[in-house]
């Protein structure tokens, strides 16, 4: 079963040092649907799907994606960064029925 529409996963190395090109992976669940399918009954299942994605590190914006109906359900991204700093790492999903969804994890370093 599915859980709740934007439950998100934000992946970071589990060490991370200062200078570090670390990989960052992200997942939100939402059905992605492309307003192209009927439902069983042959009702048009109307178009549903995040468009707006929003990466902030500390106070900068380090990435962004406008992304279509195109993109597959339960959404993936992978970027690398910099770690460079001592700070949150946030992401937010905005679709395009008016939802928004966040997920933030914190950037430290190994000591």
């Amino acid at each position: 079963m599915r859980r709740d529409v934007g439950a998100g996963r934000i992946l970071i190395p589990t060490t991370i040092r200062r200078g570090d090109v670390i990989d960052v992976r992200a997942l939100v669940e939402h059905p992605m649907a492309t307003g192209l399918f009927r439902d069983p009954e042959g009702h048009p299942i109307p178009a549903y799907f995040i468009n707006d994605v929003s990466v902030t590190y500390g106070d900068r914006e380090v990435a962004h994606f406008a992304w279509t109906s195109g993109i597959s359900r339960d959404p993936f991204v992978e970027f690398p960064l910099r770690a460079d700093r001592e700070a949150p790492l946030s992401f937010t999903w905005k679709d395009n029925k008016g939802g928004v969804f966040q997920q933030t994890v914190d950037i430290k370093f190994a000591a």
